[in-house]
């Protein structure tokens, strides 16, 4: 296994499942008579969460909706938070979330009130100290996670709810292919300074194995059941059905 890096674009793969999703959920936000309507999208990791959520941004504000969309990412404990609570190496599960806030967040922007989430980076993989993003309470937020759909709070407070599916032999290739855009494109992230390729190699194999699948199995996928829409991917990112509840 080696990270290697495709060019693959993830907003030019269109099927006409994607313009049934989009006009259902127009409909939805239609439908909704409060100053927020928001969205939940569960799934396991690089699955296409945020590519989804902003695939259906692009469309709703298309229509003269304004989107919109929050990672909960900016959710994740801090670092030195989970390294003193001995869970650093199991980042992503529901205990190294901030569940507390995370629930404050979705209910203020439910009550009509802007919010502030937390900034996560990519490039040190922990929240910036101090840096908050504040998110109006108007038209849609998009709210990508794989917590999501994890606790009865967050799950009441969305208007609609959709999990991401696909197999997990190509949510890994995703994976890979990720991260090697990440070591070609941010050379100053954590992964791309393992200069060892054959130590990078085996760091982001037991990363997927011993955390990110076991989470899928254990925490993300059993969330599915309280989705409003099953979104199930191909190999290619591509739909390639639509599951409605």
């Amino acid at each position: 296994m080696t990270l290697q890096a495709t060019a693959w674009n993830p907003l030019a793969v269109m099927t006409s499942l994607d313009a049934q999703l989009l006009a259902q959920t127009a409909e939805r936000v239609a439908a909704h008579s409060g100053p927020t309507f928001l969205i939940g999208i569960a799934g396991g990791v690089a699955v296409g969460k945020t590519t989804l959520a902003h695939r259906l941004a692009e469309g709703l504000n298309r229509g003269g909706i304004t989107v919109e969309v929050v990672a909960t990412d900016g959710f994740l404990r801090p670092n030195r938070e989970l390294e003193a609570a001995g869970l650093n190496l199991r980042k992503g599960f529901p205990e190294t979330y901030d569940r507390d806030a995370f629930h404050r967040f979705l209910a203020e922007l439910g009550a009509g009130r802007a919010a502030a989430s937390p900034v996560y980076s990519h490039v040190t993989y922990d929240i910036v100290p101090g840096e908050v993003r504040r998110v109006p309470a108007r038209g849609v937020v998009i709210v990508e996670g794989v917590n999501v759909l994890q606790t009865p709070q967050a799950r009441a407070a969305f208007g609609l709810s959709l999990y991401v599916d696909a197999d997990p032999a190509d949510a890994k290739a995703w994976y890979l292919a990720r991260l090697a855009r990440i070591v070609a494109e941010e050379p100053e992230s954590f992964i791309a300074r393992i200069a060892d390729p054959v130590r990078r190699d085996a760091l982001v194999e037991a990363a997927w194995t011993q955390i990110n699948l076991v989470n899928l199995r254990d925490h993300i996928a059993p969330t599915m059941a309280h989705a409003d829409v099953v979104v199930r991917k191909r190999p290619d990112h591509a739909l390639q059905a639509l599951a409605w509840r």
